[in-house]
């Protein structure tokens, strides 16, 4: 019996054994591979290094002459500046804000119109013609779409809620869906910002339609002001003849059931019609309607609110990879470095041809 016992015990303990060596087995040819890897890197870079130093002259002599053909070009070609300008768009004017700042952009860039240039933006053809580029895009983080797709689902119902998600409401935005936007414009001539303050602006967003929407708008501003004033008037009225009356019957001998009172139609009989507080409060409510319409006004007076202006002078846009002096010298080293592989190549098959013919 105790032999029975000990066998399934041996061949459990043989088992175990074989899945350990192959476990085993399996992480030494892993490590193998990985290995292996990291020397054929080694050695192709040995190699690399080997040819570079046996041709150091030729690779030297390569990148001297890219090195002063980039400084003559650097030197010979004008400096772009530019400089960012933000904007808030009205009135639902995006469409055709980014539909005339493609039509400028198309005369400096592409057309090189610096006539037509310098009508639209109302400035010299010279300063026109250092324009090379102008740009826009929204000015936008993460933070303000979530605070939009927040908005976005108050309004659902709350199937739709459920069913549309983030990512599905990122996907339907578009530029059009913001109101504030960065425009940027580069130039040769670093002074020249300064100077599309004045009309930029206009020029980007003049439109008739859009023109008497907001006529329309700032007209319906100056109503409300205007109602809420003829408002103020009544309220102060009322409270004066209030004041009156109180004067009135304070004077009077106090009798029971007597006395002048005025009350509301539908209200308790008990209770003036006119109460100090609730004109106050009243007044109270209306100048903040006021403030309102007055930050209102001066949101709407135009399409387009500059938030932010073009500054004074621009800043150098070209980095230093886009040097010439930098990318001269490597794409005459990698030209270099191709031709002798391109050589070697060459030499090769035809020594294998010389071998495959004397066979």
């Amino acid at each position: 019996m105790s032999k029975d016992l000990q066998q399934p015990k041996q061949l459990e303990e043989v088992d175990l054994g074989q899945l350990f060596n192959m476990v085993g087995n399996l992480f030494q040819r892993l490590f193998d591979f990985i290995l292996s890897i990291f020397n054929n890197i080694y050695k192709l870079i040995l190699v690399l290094l080997i040819h570079v130093y046996k041709r150091i002259k030729w690779y030297a002599i390569s990148g001297i002459i890219g090195l002063i053909l980039g400084f003559f070009i650097d030197s010979s070609t004008d400096e772009v500046y530019g400089a960012n300008a933000y904007i808030e768009t009205n009135f639902g004017s995006a469409h055709q804000v980014y539909e005339n700042l493609k039509y400028l952009h198309q005369l400096a860039y592409v057309d090189k119109d610096s006539i037509e240039l310098a009508r639209k933006l109302n400035i010299s053809v010279k300063d026109a013609a250092s324009i090379k580029g102008i740009y826009m895009r929204p000015d936008i983080d993460e933070n303000d779409r979530i605070r939009m797709f927040v908005a976005f689902k108050k309004g659902l119902d709350s199937l739709s809620r459920e069913e549309y998600s983030y990512d599905d409401y990122i996907e339907s935005l578009d530029y059009y869906s913001f109101k504030r936007h960065q425009v940027g414009v580069a130039s040769t001539d670093k002074f020249i910002f300064q100077k599309l303050n004045k009309s930029f602006s206009k020029a980007i967003s003049n439109n008739d339609y859009l023109n008497e929407l907001k006529n329309v708008e700032l007209r319906n501003f100056i109503t409300q002001k205007e109602t809420i004033e003829i408002e103020k008037k009544e309220i102060d009225s009322l409270a004066s003849e209030y004041l009156k009356i109180r004067k009135n019957e304070s004077k009077k001998q106090a009798v029971v059931g007597s006395g002048t009172n005025l009350y509301m139609g539908n209200s308790d009989q008990n209770k003036l019609i006119v109460d100090e507080s609730e004109l106050l409060s009243k007044k109270t409510k209306l100048e903040a309607l006021k403030r309102e319409i007055n930050v209102g006004l001066v949101k709407n007076e135009n399409i387009v609110n500059v938030v932010s202006e073009f500054p004074d002078a621009g800043y150098d846009m070209t980095d230093w990879r886009d040097k010439m002096k930098v990318r001269l010298p490597i794409l005459f080293f990698l030209i270099t470095f191709f031709g002798f592989i391109l050589y070697g190549m060459g030499k090769y098959l035809s020594e294998q041809d010389q071998k495959i013919n004397k066979k």
